[in-house]
């Protein structure tokens, strides 16, 4: 509360001035020299002619930092029901920054080199296999992986969500299909197992649909690119995903999705908090949605001792800059994906040597156990 001045001790002080102000008054006589001349009072501007105020400064924007968000960890797995072993080949951060209404998603490629504890130096792709089935820690290989990721990236997980292939081919099938603008044709080798000869998987320029088996192949493929083009196109996916969830109001269904998916996905949310997330989420607007990667800006190949050809590294300071501040340093998710199209490659004329030399499925859908560290 403010206190009221106190009025005598004012009203006193004004009449001390104007009285020390007159001419002749004894506090002046001794301090005013009598003027030698007159001077012309010089005009008070109107108040129209003040000075203005300067411009009001820009208030700076708060770092979107994945180390103050609420991060929530998204993987993708090779998992089948006939598979003993697996290997999470999709891995982001959903960062979620409810007080300012915005979100930031952090892809964190598959081969980087990381310490898992109790294991050693491997793939990040295993820490989720070696936790669930080999060390059985308390929450599993999610609890696993997200330790690895905080003792590596320093950004702290607090939930997470993990479907394996059979339930995301679902989940996009229960939905109708998801559609993806391409600004560029889509060209990728792939293993054809009804003529057992290897072919181009091709998906048109333009707003094309995806179902389950198309969108498997568009996030999983990456023979003619590497494995941050294929985060890319997992992100682009993702903004998809968004965008048919909150163009065509399937919050109603949320629980039949849930139903579909079950067996294939698995989390620690509850179905409570599922759909706050998904309310709150799809009023976002897109420049309030911003995403990256961990790419070859920031990491190197390496070759490990056992002769595994992985990922480090090599910037630290600019993936701590990226994490630390997704909003600045990355880019709009809804933006993922988009190509110059003067730029666009030409249609594959053959398949390289090296694929028409191998028998059998493509690589990515060869069920192979998971070595102590494979090269």
């Amino acid at each position: 509360m403010i206190r009221p001045r106190p009025v005598v001790p004012v009203l006193l002080l004004v009449t001390l001035l104007l009285t020390a102000c007159q001419v002749g008054s004894p506090l002046m006589a001794a301090q005013v020299p009598t003027p030698t001349a007159s001077r012309k009072p010089r005009p008070i501007p109107p108040p129209w002619r003040t000075a203005a105020p300067g411009p009001t400064p820009t208030p700076t924007p708060v770092p979107l930092s994945l180390l103050e968000t609420e991060n929530i960890l998204l993987l993708g797995t090779d998992r089948r029901p006939n598979w003993t072993s697996w290997r999470t080949d999709t891995i982001m951060v959903v960062g979620i920054d409810r007080e300012r209404d915005r979100v930031g998603i952090l892809s964190i490629p598959r081969d980087l080199y990381v310490e898992i504890p109790g294991i050693g130096p491997r793939r990040i792709n295993q820490a989720d296999y070696y936790g669930e089935r080999v060390l059985k820690v308390q929450g599993g290989g999610p609890a696993l992986l997200s330790q690895v990721i905080s003792d590596t990236l320093g950004i702290p997980i607090r939930h997470w969500v993990r479907v394996e292939i059979q339930g995301f081919r679902n989940l996009i099938d229960a939905l109708g299909g998801v559609t993806v603008h391409l600004d560029c044709p889509f060209y990728e080798y792939i293993y054809d197992r009804d003529t057992q000869e290897w072919t181009i998987f091709e998906l048109p320029a333009g707003e094309v649909t995806l179902d389950g088996d198309t969108a498997y192949l568009f996030v999983t493929l990456r023979l003619r690119s590497n494995d941050f083009s294929r985060a890319q196109r997992q992100r682009q996916l993702l903004w998809a995903l968004r965008e048919k969830v909150s163009t065509e109001n399937l919050l109603p269904r949320i629980p039949e999705l849930w139903q579909a998916l079950w067996g294939t996905f698995a989390t620690d949310l509850s179905l409570l908090q599922v759909l706050s997330l998904a309310q709150w989420g799809i009023r976002l607007p897109p420049e309030r949605i911003h995403a990256a990667g961990l790419d070859d800006t920031y990491l190197e190949r390496f070759i490990a001792p056992s002769g595994a050809d992985v990922l480090r590294i090599q910037d630290p300071e600019g993936a701590q800059a990226l994490i630390q501040d997704m909003a600045r340093e990355g880019r709009l998710l809804a933006a993922t994906g988009r190509q110059d199209t003067a730029t666009c490659p030409a249609r594959p004329t053959s398949i390289p040597q090296v694929l028409s030399q191998l028998v059998g499925p493509s690589p990515s859908e060869t069920p192979t156990p998971v070595p102590p560290e494979e090269p």
